[in-house]
């Protein structure tokens, strides 16, 4: 599994990350700290207690294009 950092600025951003993960084949996990949940998951996102410093774990076959949706819509941390 990658771990990408991502940023998530307010629900918008949130809700757009859900929408790439959705494209994804594999699974999608979004981890904060000890809390892991489904990317693909609305209710899952919003119940992170925060979203600073999270990560998207995903599967290698699935990098390249989250990655580049996530570029697109500016929320990879760096």
């Amino acid at each position: 599994m990658i771990k990408i950092p991502v940023y998530l600025r307010d629900m918008c951003d949130a809700k757009h990350l859900v929408q790439a993960a959705s494209g994804c084949e594999k699974n999608v996990d979004l981890i904060c700290g000890r809390y892991i949940v489904d990317a693909k998951s609305m209710l899952g996102v919003f119940s992170l207690p925060t979203f600073d410093d999270v990560e998207l774990g995903v599967e290698e076959e699935d990098e390249a294009k989250l990655r580049k949706t996530l570029e697109s819509l500016k929320l990879i941390r760096e």
